[in-house]
């Protein structure tokens, strides 16, 4: 490898759209790919500096230090830091970033630098860049932060802005140690309003790891200390630009138009305009702020429109004092060091300069596009002009020295470009399939002067051949176009070559003498995806004319050129045809690839594959895909790849090659490649960093010497064909200058020919159109056209034939249509059908029925497994289907319980829990005694008999489970789960019991409705004999008594007509035969002759009794009754007397028959009846059973809740406790950086204590060392000893803007600070004018150093003093902090008690399910507000209650009867007395002066006081007045103290009385469940007394026993009183002494 000294960059041009910042107060820079660019605002003269790493990341710099700092884009970047102009570099930072650094900041105050950097770390790093040394640094602290700024006035603070926060840094310092603290600026909402926040907390530990806990009870209420929250409760505007102001403020601007006042150190926030407001400013009403800066004039504030504001800030309201329109919308402005430039810098690569103080002109200094560059190509000229196209679709042309020339947008998707090399015009390929011609001529202004519209897929390749001949151009549809690239010939096409797959690449030659332009294709295989290929096709073009009948076909493909293919081992992606030789790039094993083509190809078949093998190969990139190029002279190949890096080696040595960094790896590295035409300079683009670089290529030494043998052949071509081509420009050249532009001017011909196409199509007869005639589209490619030309040709060609045809077709229309007017009128039988076509038809009909009968197969079959799955899932997977039986003479009805079989699981958890209870019950057997055994089996029977200790009714159905534990000694959880289990299994049982009864009602019903119809059936008969008509009790199953007849379908349903095949059909009308054969055949006589002599049948019933007519004689009809003869009398007396016979017999009859028919009635009623009170019954048993049901359920919820409860308080046990670990991890680290911090105090106050001692010595040896000089002149020294200077203190003066740009915007370094300012001041002071006249030199001199000495050691114990209280003040915060995770701790620690103690409360408070009548639970109704939730109840009978009540009543007549006639007598008593109470307290009253008066004592303080003058009383009286007030003040204090104790009992009171309310409800609800429990019970007990009798005379013998017991506690609890009594007196006695006894004490 050669040194990269030979690759010199002679330019470097691009705008990403990043930041510019000012190195000096004239120069700028930003970002260029790999490069970064610096540009001379008064020269506009461009500078560039190669990045020493792989690409520039983020970019910032400090024009006030002439610093400037980028970050490196790669895995680990560096952070290189750089001076100007000297570009010396100051040092390399290697941070904990993995990635990438998304902003970088330089500090105004010293040499520190911020970073952020990106995913995963999201550290903010504060680097002392001079030593490289981290200051401090937080990791996620920036996983949204876009930008951040040092403060100018104080670098310990850091803003960090964010997509929607916004948060200020705070470095603290002890010593060396410094330490980041966020302070989170709260925004407003978006509609302008804050949201309420508590006050802040200067003592908050932001170190203490917050964990959310489960909200349950009181502990869902706990916040740990020290806790705010940082994230916005709802949506907050979002920050977008920020400056600092010079009272260390922020202005902040929103992307809604909000512009804010930020006060870092109290975290206010002011909202100095709101674009809502009513008030607000028009022209700011629709702003969106994108950058602000604080200038002399003001704050200069940048939107999205084309407008820039000068606002002036006077309290909090803004006002605009300057407007300037712009041309294009910027994003950025930054005021120059000096504060009189301001940069305006936009997205789209413009920059521009307004300079408000000298006039209000916007100068533009950089116009150069943003985006990324698609390629770029040299024209073949002396001046190197370089041509490129970005990827919106535009062209520009560049100067040699980078400068741009001028731009065309071409306004569509562009995709290739190439130049012509006899012609200055390039070539430019688009999506669509268009080539565009750009004339090149006039660098001012491009013209596009023609196209040429292929194909309807994107040019992929394109490229001219070394002589300008042709114009190679590809695509996506196999197809290798050729067009003259000379622009006499109109750039017309000359054909297409058909490949055989896709071409990834395309490259020509031209060298020799041989006459003919060789084009290598590397083509893919069509099935092949992968962007590789391994098939080479060398097609032969002759330099001569290509475009006769004789190498092109109608069609316009190319016929009769030599075409010769070659196959590689492996697949490339890239190739180069050089002279006898093709240079590959295999990506599967990163190698460049030189293959030796063979020189005798005459006698090669075209179709005929050649293998090649590499003759040479050497190491390529490492990245891919890569791009070859070879030079105009074939002497160097160019490489580019996805590394980014551009190689250039000799094609002689392969091995040798010079590199160069030109893009950046990260975004893609590099796209293009293309030499100039003396092959001494490179142009190469990048993928996504949207550069474009000019490399000149300097060869050694050593590759010239080997080039030495090959040096004249190439010398020689290149001067004859650089001859050539300028034979060939001066005659093309000119012809490019006078084409038109296009679109402008549009043949005339072109013009008349499509209007004889429009009218000649508007005469064509609908009729006579035919397949060749096709409409020809606007936009239609080449390829259309041509066919289109070929169809016109062939029209042309063959129109006499054509017309004939027309004639026939249109007499063979006539006839038909003859014949089908004659066919109207002729029966369908006799037309001739065509049997071949009917059949085909029907073939046809057939099949399409096929089809649609299968579909509809599969439909069937699909419904059919659908309805087979929701079957088995929903109705087979159900053990006990869901039926219902309905009364017959009401609408009552009872459903079962649908039940699923229980699962394997279920069974062998409830087998489990029933050994488990066996074992524990025999356990529980053998530690007990025989008779407590005894005693305990009683009472577990009368338990079990009791249904208000079970907590339901499933023991009186007799589904009651011996396994169940009892509901108080539930102590567990696993106890309370295998419960449930148990109640599950008492559940199924009931359920079971029920439905075995409802199945035998079921059948029952189903004989009945088979019994009902039988009998209806004699009914209608009888009814049809009498001639009435009655409604019958006619009824039948239901859907939900027989759900089973829904699943099933039948033929009634059906409304459609079934349809029957072939098959199905004869099978039909053969069992219609069978059914009708047997009934012809056989012989019928019989029944003829019954019909005539006995009317049908052979004896006569009584059913026919009815029917019976007698009829009357002959005569009666032919003859009157005058003319009748005795024996005709007789007979007509005889008929009579037969026909009143059959009406007697008739009525019997139907006597008969309405009593067999009320009979049937009856009976019908009675059965319908007695079932209707069966299934009362069972729906009385039905209620009872959901009455168990639910009890059970409600005790499973209860189990459930409580087992839930436990798990859930287990699971806040676990987190507290991983929050308790984090915490003491959290101390211990604390702890040990604490005892770290008062270390390092207590040194520095061990230092500071040394200097303050020593700087008291010299202030005590000052006189000593000048003891020689008389005391008038030592005292005079030591005055001037102790005389300071006053010195002139700078003063921040935040009105005036000026003198903050002025005076505070500088350098550390250059900023006097008042210790020098006092050294100057004090040279003043020891100047010879200052000395005094008793003094010597030599002495001056001596007390000006011992002065000097110690004014720097008063200036060192200041700074010593400064130090000091800076880290006790930053210990004294770190000790808060200690203390806050302290108290965490131990808040912690008490939540986990009390959480222990409810757990354990909670599992030892067994809820207890207990089952009452209705008005047997009363409670006192004194005070309701008092929390009962712990009082206690005593269960009674209602009946004690009533008997109680009314013995309060007697008693209470009785009393009141008593009083009202004693009440006189009382009166009289009472007065007596009173009368002798006071006697006898007047008795005792004196006999107790008597006796003190006895017994009175002098104390030794009444005695002094005797003893005392009355001065000397009255001053001992006043101390104990003073003394009592004290006690006083200190009782007010207490009183104080116990009031507030009182409060908050009282809240705490007020907090219960919530708790009740909430009970109450809570307990009124439960009485209305109550009560509608008892109402079912009630109606149980109603329907079933006689069945509760004995249950009853059991609770009144239970009532009885609990009376008698009562009666016993009574008595002994009396007896009880009258001992507590008796001793009551005795301590009385004893407490209480009589008279006689203390005077015998005495």
């Amino acid at each position: 490898m050669n040194e990269v000294r030979n690759l010199e960059i002679s330019w470097v041009q691009g705008f990403t759209r990043e930041n510019v910042e000012f190195v000096d107060n004239k120069t700028v820079c930003y970002t260029c790919g790999n490069h970064i660019c610096f540009l001379n605002l008064e020269t506009k003269t461009r500078s560039v500096f190669q990045s020493p790493g792989r690409g520039v990341g983020a970019l910032t710099a400090n024009g006030r230090s002439g610093a400037f700092a980028f970050s490196e884009r790669k895995l680990s970047p560096f952070i290189f830091v750089y001076s100007f102009p000297g570009l010396e570099l100051k040092n390399e930072l290697k941070g904990d970033a993995c990635l990438d650094y998304t902003s970088l900041t330089l500090s105004d105050g010293g040499p520190y630098l911020g970073c952020c950097s990106s995913f995963p770390e999201y550290s903010i790093t504060v680097w002392n860049w001079e030593n490289a040394e981290v200051i401090c640094t937080k990791s996620q602290a920036g996983q949204d932060v876009i930008s951040l700024e040092f403060n100018p006035m104080n670098w310990l603070q850091l803003c960090a802005l964010g997509t929607t926060t916004l948060t200020v840094w705070n470095i603290e310092k002890c010593g060396s140690f410094h330490l980041m603290k966020p302070r989170v600026i709260q925004l407003p909402a978006t509609n302008g309003a804050f949201a309420e926040e508590p006050p802040h907390t200067p003592t908050k530990n932001s170190f203490i790891p917050e964990m959310s806990l489960s909200p349950i009870s009181e502990l869902s209420k706990m916040k740990p200390i020290g806790y705010e929250s940082s994230l916005p409760t709802g949506a907050t505007i979002t920050p977008s630009a920020l400056c600092w102001t010079a009272a260390s403020q922020l202005y902040v601007g929103c992307a809604e138009g909000y512009l804010l006042l930020v006060d870092p150190e109290n975290l206010s926030v002011s909202v100095l305009f709101n674009p809502t407001a009513a008030d607000a400013i028009p022209e700011l009403q629709n702003f969106h702020f994108q950058a602000l800066t604080l200038s002399s004039n003001g704050l200069i504030a940048v939107g999205k429109e084309t407008v820039l504001h000068c606002l002036h800030i006077r309290g909090t309201q803004p006002s605009i004092t300057q407007t300037w329109q712009l041309e294009k919308p910027v994003s950025a402005a930054i005021l120059s060091p000096d504060n009189d430039t301001l940069l305006l810098s936009s997205n789209t690569g413009q920059i521009y300069l307004l300079n408000p103080a000298e006039s209000d002109q916007i100068m533009k200094v950089l116009d150069v596009l943003s985006g990324n560059f698609l390629t770029a190509a040299l024209l073949r000229t002396d001046k190197n002009v370089c041509v490129s196209l970005r990827e919106r679709g535009v062209l520009q042309l560049w100067a040699s020295d980078g400068t741009c020339l001028s731009s065309l947008p071409l306004q569509t998707e562009v995709t290739r470009l190439a130049c012509c090399p006899i012609a200055h015009y390039a070539a430019v390929g688009t999506a669509s399939g268009k080539i565009l011609f750009v004339d090149l001529n006039n660098e001012k202004q491009l013209r596009l002067v023609h196209e040429v519209y292929l194909n309807h897929t994107a040019v992929d390749h394109l490229v001219f051949d070394q002589e300008g001949c042709y114009l190679l151009c590809s695509g996506s549809d196999l197809h290798l176009y050729v067009l003259y690239a000379r622009p006499s010939m109109r750039f017309s096409v000359i054909g297409y070559v058909d490949v055989p797959g896709c071409i990834l690449s395309l490259s020509t030659q031209c060298l020799g003498s041989n006459e003919e332009v060789k084009i290598l294709a590397l083509c893919a295989a069509q099935e092949d995806k992968n962007n590789d290929a391994s098939l080479l096709i060398v097609f032969s073009l002759p330099v001569r004319s290509i475009a006769g009948s004789d190498c092109v076909d109608r069609q316009g493909c190319l016929y009769n050129l030599k075409v010769l293919r070659y196959k590689v081992p492996l697949p490339l992606t890239s190739c180069a045809l050089g002279v006898g030789e093709v240079f590959a790039y295999c990506h599967s094993n990163k190698s460049l690839q030189r293959f030796q083509l063979p020189k005798d190809t005459d006698g090669l078949p075209s179709q005929q594959m050649v293998q090649l093998q590499p003759k040479e190969e050497v190491k390529g990139h490492q990245l891919g895909p890569v791009s070859l190029l070879l030079s105009p002279d074939c002497m160097w190949l160019a490489s580019v790849g996805r590394d980014g890096l551009l190689r250039i080696r000799p094609t002689a040595s392969m091995e040798k090659y010079c590199e160069l960094w030109c893009h950046s790896c990260r975004l893609g590295g590099a796209r293009s490649v293309s030499f100039s035409a003396d092959g001494h300079t490179v142009v190469t683009t990048g993928f996504k960093d949207g550069s474009l670089q000019c490399t000149n290529l300097r060869p050694s030494c050593r590759i010239k010497d080997a080039y030495n043998e090959k040096d004249n052949y190439f010398t020689q071509y290149h001067q004859a064909m650089s001859l050539s081509l300028q034979i060939a420009f001066n005659s093309e050249n000119p012809v490019l200058v006078t084409l038109p532009v296009w679109g402008q001017e549009a043949p005339v011909s072109c013009k008349k020919t499509e209007g004889k196409e429009v009218g000649c199509a508007t005469t064509i007869d609908v009729m006579e159109k035919d397949k060749s005639y096709l409409p020809t589209p606007l936009n239609s490619t080449w390829l259309e056209s041509r066919q289109d030309a070929i169809v016109k040709e062939d029209i042309k060609q063959h129109s006499e034939t054509k017309k004939a045809l027309r004639e026939t077709v249109r007499e063979l229309r006539q006839t038909i249509q003859k014949m089908l007017r004659e066919n109207e009128s002729i029966p369908e039988e006799q037309f001739n059908i065509d049997v071949e076509e009917q059949r085909r038809l029907e073939g046809v009909v057939e099949q399409e029925a096929e089809r649609v009968k299968a579909e509809i197969e599969q439909d069937v079959i699909e419904k059919c497994y659908f309805r087979d799955l929701v079957k088995k899932e929903c109705w087979d997977s159900v053990m006990i289907k869901s039926r219902s039986i309905k009364a017959f003479h009401s609408e009552m009805t009872v459903k079962n319980y649908p039940l699923n079989e229980r699962t394997e699981k279920e069974l062998e958890d409830l087998h489990r829990v029933q050994n488990m209870r066996k074992i524990e019950k025999a356990a529980c057997r053998l530690r007990k005694s025989s008779s407590e055994q005894k005693e305990e089996r009683e009472e577990e029977g009368h338990e079990a008999e009791s249904a208000a200790l079970s907590g339901s009714f499933s023991a009186e159905l007799g589904c009651s489970s011996p396994y169940i534990y009892n509901q108080f000694s539930l102590q567990t959880i696993e106890q309370r789960i295998n419960q449930i289990i148990l109640l599950q299994d008492v559940i199924y049982s009931i359920k079971m019991a029920f439905n075995s009864d409802f199945e035998a009602l079921h059948r029952q019903k189903v004989q009945e409705l088979k019994r009902l119809q039988g009998r209806n059936k004699q009914i209608r008969d009888i009814m049809l004999e009498l001639d009435i008509k009655q409604k019958l009790l006619d009824t039948s199953l239901t859907d939900g008594e027989w759900p089973e007849r829904l699943l099933t379908v039948d033929d009634s349903e059906i409304k459609a007509e079934k349809c029957l095949n072939p098959e199905q059909k004869k099978q039909e009308e053969r069992r219609r035969l069978e059914e009708s054969c047997p009934t012809a055949q056989v012989d019928d006589s019989r029944e003829r002759a019954l019909d005539e002599m006995m009317e049908g049948v052979l004896e006569v019933k009584k059913g026919y009794i009815l029917k019976m007519e007698i009829p009357p004689p002959e005569f009666v009809l032919a003859k009157p009754d005058i003319q009748w003869s005795e024996e005709e009398k007789n007979m007509y007396k005889e008929y009579e007397r037969n026909m009143k016979d059959l009406s007697d017999k008739k009525e019997k009859y139907k006597r008969t028959l309405e009593i067999e028919m009320k009979k049937l009635q009856e009976s019908i009623k009675d059965a319908t009846e007695k079932f209707d009170k069966t299934l009362m019954k069972l729906y009385e048993r039905e209620l009872k059973c959901t009455v168990a049901i639910y009890q059970e359920e409600l005790k499973i919820a209860y189990l459930a809740d409580s087992v839930l409860t436990v798990e859930e308080m287990n699971n806040q046990e676990r987190e507290l406790r991983l929050k308790l670990e984090r915490m003491l991890a959290h101390k211990m680290k604390t702890e040990e950086d604490l005892n770290r911090y008062k270390d390092e105090v207590d040194q520095c106050q061990y230092e500071y204590d040394s200097i303050v001692a020593e700087d008291k010595v010299l202030d005590q040896e000052f006189r000593k060392g000048f003891t020689d000089l008389p005391n008038r002149v030592n005292d005079q020294l030591y005055k001037l000893f102790k005389r300071r200077p006053r010195v002139q203190r700078l003063r921040a003066q935040t009105e005036n803007a000026t003198n903050l740009f002025k005076e505070h915007h500088l350098n550390a370094s250059q900023v006097p600070d008042g210790f020098s300012q006092m050294l100057k001041a004090m040279e003043e002071l020891d100047a010879p004018e200052n000395m005094p006249e008793e003094i010597n030199l030599s002495i001056w001199e001596s007390f000006c150093f011992v002065r000097k000495t110690k004014v720097e050691s008063e200036q060192t114990i200041k700074m010593k003093a400064q130090d000091l209280a800076e880290m006790q003040a930053f210990l004294k915060r770190r000790e808060d902090e200690d203390n806050a995770a302290q108290e965490e701790i131990n808040k912690i620690l008490e939540t986990l008690q009390s959480l222990q103690k409810k757990r354990n409360q909670h599992l030892t408070n067994t809820p207890v399910q207990l089952v009452l009548k209705q008005g047997r639970l009363e409670t006192s109704t004194a005070d309701r507000t008092a929390d009962r939730a712990g009082s206690d109840f005593l269960l009674l009978h209602n009946s004690v209650v009533d008997d109680l009540r009314k013995n309060s009543m007697m008693l209470g007549k009785m009393k009141v009867a008593s009083m009202e006639a004693r009440s006189t007598v009382h009166k009289y008593i009472i007065q007596l007395e009173w009368e002798h109470r006071v006697l006898n307290k007047k008795i005792e009253d004196s006999n107790d002066k008597k006796r003190d008066i006895k017994m009175f004592r002098l104390t030794e303080e009444q005695q002094d006081m005797r003893h005392r003058s009355k001065k000397d009383q009255n001053a001992c009286m006043l101390e104990k007045i003073s003394t009592l007030e004290i006690n006083i003040a200190f009782m007010k204090k207490s009183h104080e103290r116990s009031i507030q104790q009182r409060m908050k009992k009282c809240e705490q009171i007020n907090k219960k009385i919530k708790t009740e309310q909430i009970s109450a409800a809570l307990e009124l609800e439960l009485s209305h469940l109550r009560v509608s429990v008892a109402e079912m019970r009630h109606i149980y007990e109603a329907s079933a007394a006689e069945e509760n009798e004995a249950a009853e005379r059991e609770d009144r013998y239970q009532e009885v026993i609990q009376k008698c017991n009562l009666e016993d506690l009574a008595r002994a609890q009396s007896e009880y009183l009258d001992v507590l009594c008796k001793e009551v007196e005795r301590l009385e006695r004893k407490n209480f002494p009589s008279f006689d006894q203390l005077k015998h004490n005495s």
